[in-house]
């Protein structure tokens, strides 16, 4: 069954998905670069999303409240790398464990009532006073963090690739030998990887709020994690990537009152990210031949 309103209508939203995605790959790149595992960034983008809902609940000003969710996802990967990279806990399980903490405080927090930046109108957080207020482009052509999203990845991308800090954070997490020598000087580029990471992010929890105003989205960090590693931890490559689970989430409202069509295209995204990793990142994920790299995490 389609949509209500024209049947294109929900297809405006295919930039939104992408952008949100392409940024949250940009961010795992960050964290895979940094030790740290891309897993982190789900924690990332879900603490920006509870600092954007509960600052706007208790102020009404959506300036602080993308302070807030940018201030979040920054506390949160300040506490993470923190507490990794102190006690060197395993990465992958370390950070998955951290982001279950503002996954289940956003879910708690939804659940408690409806969250007034997700149900006001006008919907805070667009421009107003245009032409397109109220029509079905306004998500696409008024959202700030969408008209952010392109400059932010292109930032991200000059940092990591064209600057002596990009360099030395892709040299510490590819040469174990050189992450050993001033070892408070790795720690310190990989921390601040982990927090330019976070705030990549902080700009996809802002769009992912306009897209899914039912209820926050989770499990995207997942999918931006498997993109990151089938690109090879490359942003184009990565970027182009996160096309397909874009696609499919922008198709649900098609099939909104199918729960069959409903429950496959929730998880077709999850589903693509396998497939990505089964069939795009065989040597990226490939058992490593020497005793050296079986054993040291800093080799990807």
């Amino acid at each position: 069954m389609t949509p209500a309103g024209p049947v294109w209508a929900p297809l405006l939203g295919f930039p939104l998905e992408w952008a949100a995605i392409a940024l949250l790959t940009a961010g795992a790149i960050y964290w895979e670069r940094a030790a740290l595992s891309g897993i982190g960034i789900e924690g990332c983008v879900l603490s920006a999303m509870l600092g954007l809902c509960l600052g706007y609940e208790w102020s009404g000003s959506y300036l602080v409240a993308a302070l807030a969710g940018v201030g979040a996802s920054l506390a949160f990967a300040l506490t993470a790398s923190v507490l990794l990279l102190g006690f060197r806990s395993d990465p992958i399980v370390g950070s998955f464990c951290l982001s279950l903490i503002p996954a289940a405080a956003l879910v708690l927090f939804s659940r408690a009532g409806p969250l007034r930046l997700l149900h006001e109108t006008p919907p805070p957080g667009l421009i107003h006073g245009t032409i397109f207020d109220g029509t079905y482009s306004e998500d696409l052509v008024l959202n700030p963090w969408l008209v952010a999203a392109p400059f932010v990845l292109a930032l991200a991308a000059l940092i990591m690739l064209k600057t002596p800090f990009g360099l030395r954070l892709r040299g510490y997490s590819e040469s174990p030998a050189l992450a050993r020598h001033g070892p408070w000087q790795v720690v310190r580029t990989r921390l601040w990887g982990a927090l330019l990471g976070a705030l990549w992010a902080a700009p996809a929890a802002g769009i992912l709020l306009r897209s899914d105003t039912e209820f926050p989205t989770l499990g995207l960090g997942y999918i931006a994690l498997a993109c990151a590693v089938a690109g090879r931890w490359a942003f184009v490559p990565g970027i182009l990537l996160a096309i397909g689970p874009a696609l499919l989430r922008t198709a649900r409202p098609y099939v909104a009152d199918d729960l069959a069509g409903t429950i496959a295209l929730e998880a077709g995204p999850f589903l693509i990210a396998v497939l990505y990793l089964v069939f795009l990142s065989r040597r990226a994920l490939r058992a490593a031949t020497t005793s050296q790299s079986r054993l040291d995490p800093d080799v990807l």
